[in-house]
């Protein structure tokens, strides 16, 4: 069991490190296939399959990157004031 979570932790950090560095198709499954389990290397299929299913969570990857450190109440009471202020500017000094 051991040798699974070390290959899984090792594949979800070279797709990390590849989206990263932008590689192509081809360059991820080949830096894949160096990932062997009890000396076995994965199948081609099975890369592939990996590698997708990665890529499908690619959008949620990237927003959640954007909003590191978004504070969503912040942004709530800025828009509560600064609509305040617009819908009442001419009754503010």
């Amino acid at each position: 069991m051991e040798e699974l979570l070390k290959a899984v932790k090792r594949i979800k950090g070279i797709l990390r490190k590849s989206e990263e560095e932008e590689d192509n198709f081809q360059e991820v499954i080949g830096k894949l296939s160096d990932v062997k389990i009890h000396g076995v290397q994965l199948p081609t299929m099975m890369l592939m399959e990996i590698t997708d299913d990665f890529v499908k969570g690619y959008q949620d990857r990237r927003k959640s990157e954007a909003m590191k450190g978004f504070d969503e109440g912040e942004l709530q009471e800025k828009f509560r004031a600064a609509s305040y202020n617009w819908n009442n500017k001419d009754t503010i000094n």
